[in-house]
């Protein structure tokens, strides 16, 4: 007798129903369940897991309405044909996780709030302070990750760039300085040249900030704040070591520098560690930002923010002349987005299987690469210019970014691995491959 699928149930969070549908989201994603193959039968499932069959035909019905099975009519249920492939180029240039389900989460978040009107309409006022529901799931949230409050104060934002804005006005006065990784996200650029700030790069090395040079940096510009983005550096592709976050932390606080911490961009559970918010336990010395733009997908605008207590009227009031408020129905759809499941992909494996391939493309081409969460570093050799590669490779329908984009030196390129669609890397890695290889050897350097 063939064997049937048959997921592991505690593998997943929620009622018995839930479990299986993510079971069979997750088996899908991953290729288990490829598209066009049959579910197996209701009751031999059951049995098989011994679950009700009520259970399974709930778990089944929630699959076919997040758009991965389709049920038909006398012949079972079946994984959903993939969809056709864009035509458009491949956007490896925008760090953010693949669409894959969340528009199908999405739809039904928004469903079963519109079939609360009375909880919608609460939604639908203006609101200048934060709702305690929904600041209640945020925080139990992040407590799940290893993210305690200490007693600091969450506050919602319209994304973590908000929250950045926002900090460094609180913080900081024009003409002060603010230090950061030599290779940095270009939304600090524009925040401290909205708020004319100074900024000082300190170079990064394999675990971390040089920290000889952070200590000159703070010596000579007695900056106010530091922002950093210790879990998945990018585009470094770097993760802090246990003793970079204890020194740097032991170093803003001898010197009354405040440290903000961008911990917004994805990484695996095995790469993830403790923020330095969590090392301080002090809800004083660190600003801590994230949002769900990694986690699930960068339009959805929602971000939210631990800080001191002693920046919150601040911080409040900044966010109150940029927005007046933050939208209490977006904030609820976030919410409901974690309450559901709906962030937590078990994707860990598939970005991680991505990473390898990255890697292994890289040591064929004997080519210096780096990779960490949704992105993969890749350095060319010494007189080679990133923009050439870039727009040989477009020229192939795929995107790239220079690290030169971030103040990174000119012959990097960064991909973002995790927009790859499953089925389709390797197509993706042979021709990021043969286009690397054509560069190459026709010798298009510097001149």
């Amino acid at each position: 007798m063939r064997t049937i699928w048959t997921p592991t149930l505690e593998n997943f969070s929620g009622s018995k129903y839930e479990q299986l549908a993510n079971a069979i989201g997750d088996a899908i994603t991953r290729g288990e369940l490829a598209p066009g193959s049959k579910l197996p039968p209701q009751r031999r499932l059951a049995d098989a897991l011994g679950v009700t069959l009520g259970t399974v035909t709930r778990a089944y019905t929630k699959a076919i309405y997040r758009g991965w099975v389709e049920a038909r009519v006398g012949d079972g249920t079946y994984v959903r044909m993939a969809e056709p492939k864009s035509t458009g180029p491949l956007d490896l240039a925008t760090c953010q996780q693949a669409v894959t389900d969340q528009a199908a989460f999405l739809g039904e978040v928004m469903s079963r709030m519109g079939r609360d009107p009375v909880r919608l309409a609460g939604l639908l006022d203006y609101h200048t302070a934060n709702l305690e529901a929904q600041q209640e799931t945020v925080l139990t949230f992040l407590a799940r990750s290893g993210v305690d409050d200490f007693g600091g104060k969450l506050v919602f934002t319209h994304g973590a760039q908000q929250g950045l804005f926002a900090a460094l006005a609180a913080i900081c006065e024009p003409g002060d300085w603010v230090l950061h990784e030599a290779w940095c996200y270009p939304g600090l650029n524009r925040a401290a040249e909205a708020l004319s700030l100074n900024l000082c790069g300190v170079s990064l090395l394999d675990d971390g900030l040089n920290l000889d040079e952070l200590a000159a940096c703070i010596d000579k510009h007695k900056p106010k704040a530091i922002y950093l983005t210790p879990n998945s550096q990018n585009p470094g592709c770097i993760g802090y070591s246990g003793a970079q976050r204890q020194r740097i932390l032991a170093l803003a606080r001898a010197h009354d520098i405040i440290i903000i911490e961008d911990d917004v961009n994805y990484c695996t559970s095995q790469e993830w560690s403790a923020p330095i918010w969590q090392l301080a336990a002090d809800a004083q010395s660190v600003v801590y930002l994230s949002s769900l733009s990694k986690r699930f997908a960068g339009g959805i605008r929602f971000g939210f923010m631990l800080l001191p207590a002693r920046l919150q009227p601040r911080v409040n009031r900044i966010i109150h002349a940029h927005c007046w408020m933050v939208s209490p129905l977006l904030i609820e759809i976030g919410c409901e987005l974690i309450r559901s499941g709906g962030i937590h992909q078990h994707r860990d494996a598939w970005i991680a299987s991505l990473q390898q391939r990255f890697l292994t493309m890289a040591e064929s081409l004997d080519l210096e690469a780096k990779s960490r969460g949704l992105n993969g570093r890749l350095t060319l050799p010494e007189g080679f210019r990133a923009s050439n590669v870039i727009a040989a490779l477009a020229a192939k329908g795929i995107l790239a970014r220079s690290l030169a984009d971030f103040g990174g030196p000119a012959n990097g390129i960064r991909f973002s691995l995790g927009r790859i669609p499953r089925g389709e890397e390797d197509e993706v890695f042979d021709r990021i491959q043969s286009t690397l290889t054509d560069v190459l050897n026709q010798g298009i350097a510097v001149v």
